[in-house]
């Protein structure tokens, strides 16, 4: 399955919060070093699918690393 940016932050937040992160949300995993982390690893399971998803993945990591700077 083909997943967008969107859905994969929403996919993401979801994970977080079934860690036990309540308040994770779709602006604060781009902030929050934490929640940043845990969702770079999701990121890395469900990258290599697809190419448009890894797309999609890379361009998500590249807003977290601009978060970063």
């Amino acid at each position: 399955m083909n997943y967008s940016k969107d859905q994969l932050i929403e996919m993401g937040v979801e994970k977080l919060k079934n860690f036990g992160f309540v308040y994770a949300n779709k602006n604060n995993v781009f902030e929050d070093d934490v929640y940043k982390y845990h969702f770079k690893k999701f990121m890395s399971v469900m990258s290599g699918q697809n190419e448009e998803q890894d797309t999609a993945i890379n361009e998500l990591f590249s807003l977290i690393d601009k978060q970063d700077k």
